[in-house]
């Protein structure tokens, strides 16, 4: 088998100098590194990226775990986050928690044994469990989604508060005033209980009542489907409905047309998301844009400063996001 000892001396160098150039170090002179790449060549040499890795302390890779694969938000975010890694030479790991909150701790186990240089964390939920995951990863933790600054780690969140005081806004000027809301498990303080605190304030700052329901499901269109055809027989005087997600609202507009009811007209109706589906579906879906693939690509830039900085201050950024208007509302 071909050794370090056998390139350097074809390149006629010392095996130390055989190392620098692998490593890219400063300090080798341009004529140096093309011997050293031509012996490489001529040998059939191939590093042993472990070895490598074991001695440099550092693997280059960076773990990502999402909730879902099939998501336009997980899609967007992979698509911003992914380019900035691959500038830095670094590559991803990516783990599917499937809305698992036990897995969610688990992957950042798992990660920390295959020496991961950072992590970046979709989180679906945020208690002390995944907190105590994240205090003891020896990897840099940030975290999309969930708001952590409180203890001390990097976050980068969307302005759910403002959507549902937004999506209040919106409702009461289509002239809706029996608004409800469907949301997703409790867990999930960023997309069921921040969205629902905010439509709550503006109905009560427009001097209206709560909402009639705080209805929870599941992240999908038959959820909505199912929940919204129970809602229409529970609270037949609703004109109003914020879902929490794109998905849950295209649900809803399914289950309003089979009720004989015309969604935008009877009962107005609001997503979140900007999901492809919901520029297609009939009617089309107002709802909110976040900008997931510049999320992505941000949640990257500050974990790579994390893990060349070692940055100990608490960081946290808050997207903005963009209203929609469609057909439903």
């Amino acid at each position: 088998m071909v050794g370090l000892h056998d390139v350097a001396k074809l390149a006629g160098v010392s095996k130390s100098t055989v190392s620098r150039v692998m490593n890219n170090e400063y300090g080798v002179k341009k004529s140096t590194k093309e011997k050293v790449q031509k012996a490489i060549e001529q040998c059939g040499y191939v590093a042993n990226q472990v070895a490598r890795d074991l001695k440099s302390n550092k693997t280059h890779l960076i773990g990502v775990i999402v909730p879902r694969i099939a998501s336009n938000a997980t899609a967007g975010g992979l698509d911003g986050l992914s380019p900035v890694i691959e500038l830095a030479d670094k590559h991803v790991l990516l783990a599917n928690s499937d809305q698992d909150n036990i897995k969610e701790i688990e992957y950042i186990k798992r990660f920390n044994q295959k020496r991961v240089e950072g992590i970046l964390l979709y989180a679906t939920h945020l208690d002390s469990a995944l907190v105590d995951a994240i205090k003891q990863s020896d990897a840099p933790v940030v975290l999309v989604g969930q708001d952590g600054s409180l203890f001390n780690i990097p976050s980068l969140i969307y302005d759910d508060i403002s959507v549902g005081f937004t999506a209040g806004k919106r409702l009461i000027d289509a002239g809706a005033t029996n608004i409800g809301f469907i949301g997703v498990n409790s867990q999930d303080i960023a997309v069921d209980q921040c969205r629902y605190q905010g439509l709550t304030q503006y109905l009560q700052h427009a001097k209206q009542t709560s909402p009639l329901f705080h209805s929870r499901g599941e992240f999908s269109i038959e959820s909505g489907f199912q929940q919204t055809k129970q809602l229409l027989i529970d609270w037949p005087k609703l004109d109003g409905l914020f879902c929490a997600t794109d998905r849950i609202a295209i649900g809803a507009l399914k289950a309003i047309a089979e009720s004989k009811k015309i969604a935008g007209k009877d009962i107005k109706v609001l997503g979140v998301g900007n999901d492809e589906l919901s520029q297609v579906c009939s009617p089309s879906l107002s709802t909110f844009n976040y900008a997931f693939d510049l999320t992505g690509k941000k949640a990257a830039q500050m974990l790579l400063e994390l893990i060349h900085n070692k940055q100990s201050e608490v960081s946290k950024m808050v997207m903005g996001f963009e209203s929609i208007e469609r057909e439903s509302c």
